[in-house]
């Protein structure tokens, strides 16, 4: 029970003590009274208040709708570091394309076996 319900009883409990000893007409009129503000009183209407299940039913509509944004936010996440990577490689390949088609080497130096270890040989030398 929460702490509002638990109050709500024993606020209840204490009042019903003292009802006993009352007039005939001081519980009538209390009686009337009462029906008057309950009738006065506007029920709120909220969300999905369906026979004491609204409060199960709204907490699973808002509990799942804060999954599925989170899972939408995860979703456009890895679509977007997807799309950035395949973006950042294109680039990449369009480097080696202009620096191939730039240089003044024929095609078919870079299908020779030998130019390939030359190069490895090039690229260990330049490194030390």
């Amino acid at each position: 029970m929460n702490e509002d319900t638990e109050f709500g009883y024993k606020a209840r409990q204490v009042l019903n003590q003292g009802v006993d000893s009352l007039a005939g007409n001081v519980t009538e009129r209390l009686h009337r009274v009462r029906q008057m503000a309950l009738n006065s009183q506007k029920i709120p209407v909220q969300g999905l208040r369906l026979a004491g299940i609204g409060h199960e039913v709204e907490h699973a509509f808002f509990s799942n709708a804060r999954t599925l944004v989170a899972l939408m936010a995860l979703t456009l996440g890895v679509t977007g570091t997807y799309y950035w990577n395949a973006f950042q490689q294109a680039q990449e390949y369009e480097e080696i394309d202009s620096a191939l088609l730039a240089d003044e080497l024929p095609p078919t130096a870079y299908l020779d076996r030998g130019f390939h270890v030359w190069l490895e040989r090039a690229s260990d030398s330049s490194s030390q």
